[in-house]
Order: C-alpha cells, then structure tokens, then sequence
C-alpha cells in the first residue's frame, strides 16, 4: 500500500500531467492566425505591385464584390466597376505613386475577417511641383472561398487638410 506522501506525489504529478496535456488547438489557432496573416502580406506585394504596374482593372478584383473604398474628399467607391474607375483616376494622375505597409494586421479567431492597420505614402505631380503626402489606413479584409479580399478601405492624410 502506498503511503500518503507517495499516494499525494502520484497525485499531483497526474494532475500536472492532465492539465499540461493540449489537444494542440491553441498553437494550431496561433498556427491559422499567421499562415492568414502571411496570405494578406502576401496579397499586399501584390496589390503594390499591381500599383506600379498602373493596373486598375486587376486592383478592383483585389476587392469583395461590394467591397469599398472611402477616400477623403471622394464619395464612397462601392463595387468592383467602381472602385476600378477610383483607382483609373489615382493612376491617371501625374506622377502618382503609391506604397503602403501594414503596421499589424490582426486575423478573427473564425479565420473569415481581418483588419489591417499600416501607413502609406502617396505622391503625385500637382501644379506647384511634386507633392507627397503620408498618412494611415485601415483595411477590412474578408476571406472569400479561401481568398483574402478587401471589404473595406479607408485612409487620411496625416497633413493639414488643404483650404
């Protein structure tokens, strides 16, 4: 028969066993959380590539089929004809550029939504020269039948707005 110091050393060793013991669905949630994150990241080189290519049609279809893009001073861009005319219009500008990074990017515990918060710098040739302007952005990004998309867009300038 054991004694009870032995019996309650067996004990506790068994109850730190069983509550160490993990199915492994915490690190496969983690594991989830970033391959998604690494999806957006990636889909963002292909959006800022898409960007210096001056490709609007191939930019609208990064977008949900009624995903928007609320620039400042412009009505909403709602759907994909739309938000291609939006990004037509940037690109047409002279000189436009445009880069932007995320600063974090946080995925849903579903895996179905994201938000991404970054800066961005936008540059183009207005009447007095050059003109840059920096700013942030958020992005909504929805996973559409296993694709990242974007649901929503939105940006300001962290300048002084223009009179």
């Amino acid at each position: 028969m054991l004694k009870p110091k032995a019996l309650l050393i067996a004990g506790m060793s068994g109850l730190l066993l069983a509550c160490s013991a993990s199915d492994g669905s915490d690190k496969s949630a983690a594991d989830s959380g970033a391959s998604h994150e690494q999806a957006i990241r990636e889909t963002n080189e292909q959006w800022l590539a898409l960007i210096r290519d001056h490709d609007a049609a191939a930019v609208s279809k990064l977008y949900t089929a009624d995903g928007a893009m609320m620039a400042p001073g412009a009505p909403i861009a709602q759907g994909q004809a739309a938000l291609e005319q939006a990004w037509s219009g940037l690109m047409q500008m002279p000189g436009f550029g445009l880069t932007f990074e995320a600063d974090e990017i946080v995925v849903a515990s579903g895996g179905d939504m994201a938000l991404d918060r970054g800066t961005y710098q936008f540059s183009l040739d207005g009447p007095d020269g050059p003109t840059t302007d920096i700013g942030k952005y958020v992005v909504v990004w929805r996973n559409v039948d296993g694709q990242w998309k974007v649901a929503a867009d939105i940006f300001n300038s962290d300048g002084a707005p223009a009179n």
